[in-house]
């Protein structure tokens, strides 16, 4: 346990430290938006650049790792829906939101330096491989379900086009910094040369700025938050989030799938990170269940101090 304090300990205290420099005003809110803006735009972008460039997976099948995540994402997703429609009777617009809250877990402001400071870089590596399927295919699944939902809640009028909501997926995924620098990372690999010399150190420092910076913004962003009623469904959607996520990942990562020791760590830790700030995003975006989704952020990351050493001590 000792050590499991020491991993997650020094993580969530630049949580509060960040939290407390916006909270005093000795940062302004404009810095935390920066950091923020610095790590979603250059840290991790280079960070995944580079790996997805000279990453090397042998023994292990990257998709089956993929597959567990994704159907434990599934899992909460379907009862995060049913929870707030049958349960809170709210619309299909709530619903898809209170889905993205239990399944959209952060994956980089947290994810990423906890499992470098759990399982080093080859669990880091891992995680970045998990992120360049995950962001991607979490934004497409989000993009078609709302397009559902408005229609569902009688918003819009007309049958889904897909051909539409194709395009516009693919125009957002194109200018978001994550995916370029997934897509470098890419073609970088196809070209075979490999990442070495002055290069190789600039990019280095960069992405070793990543967790610091992460966590601090993190903080930082809780200052827009905050418990703004939705209670007890936000509390059942951080349990799904912080619980029952991770507890699908582990029944399947150790019985059906099988997965190898680390690659079944990585994604028993990334699906015990609370939900991200994207819930919020895209409630705004859609302005319905703004409440819902920052009272579960709030919610998710105060029960993760909790919950997270408890996953990580049935794996050490």
């Amino acid at each position: 346990m000792e050590d499991i304090l020491h991993i997650v300990l020094p993580a969530f205290l630049l949580i509060g430290l960040g939290y407390l420099f916006a909270r005093v005003g000795y940062l302004g809110e404009s810095v935390g938006d920066a950091l923020a803006d610095f790590v979603f735009k250059v840290a991790v972008p280079v960070l995944l650049m580079k790996s997805i460039a000279t990453a090397e997976f042998s023994g292990a099948n990257p998709w089956t790792f993929v597959l567990v995540y994704f159907l434990s994402i599934g899992a909460v997703w379907v009862l995060a829906i049913l929870i707030i429609r049958l349960i809170f009777k709210r619309g299909s617009r709530a619903a898809v939101i209170a889905g993205v809250a239990a399944g959209f877990s952060n994956l980089v402001l947290l994810g990423i330096p906890l499992v470098e400071r759990a399982y080093g870089q080859e669990g880091l590596q891992i995680l970045l491989f998990l992120i360049s399927v995950h962001l991607p295919g979490m934004m497409a699944i989000s993009t078609f379900l709302m397009e559902h939902a408005v229609r569902s809640d009688g918003i819009e009028k007309g049958q889904i086009q897909l051909t539409t909501i194709a395009r516009n997926l693919g125009r957002n995924l194109m200018v978001n910094p994550i995916v370029i620098g997934i897509f470098a990372g890419l073609l970088w690999r196809l070209t075979g040369i490999g990442i070495g010399g002055i290069a190789a150190q600039v990019m280095d420092l960069l992405a070793k700025t990543t967790g610091p910076l992460a966590l601090v913004s993190l903080g930082m962003s809780l200052i827009k938050f905050g418990i703004r009623g939705n209670l007890f469904a936000a509390v059942s959607l951080a349990a799904l989030s912080l619980l029952a996520m991770p507890a699908v990942v582990y029944l399947l990562a150790t019985t059906l799938f099988a997965l190898p020791p680390l690659w079944f760590k990585v994604a028993l830790l990334g699906a015990s990170c609370p939900t991200g700030v994207n819930a919020y995003l895209i409630a705004n975006y859609f302005k319905n269940a703004e409440g819902l989704a920052s009272s579960t952020i709030v919610l998710a990351l105060l029960g993760s101090l909790v919950t997270i050493p408890l996953w990580l001590s049935l794996v050490t």
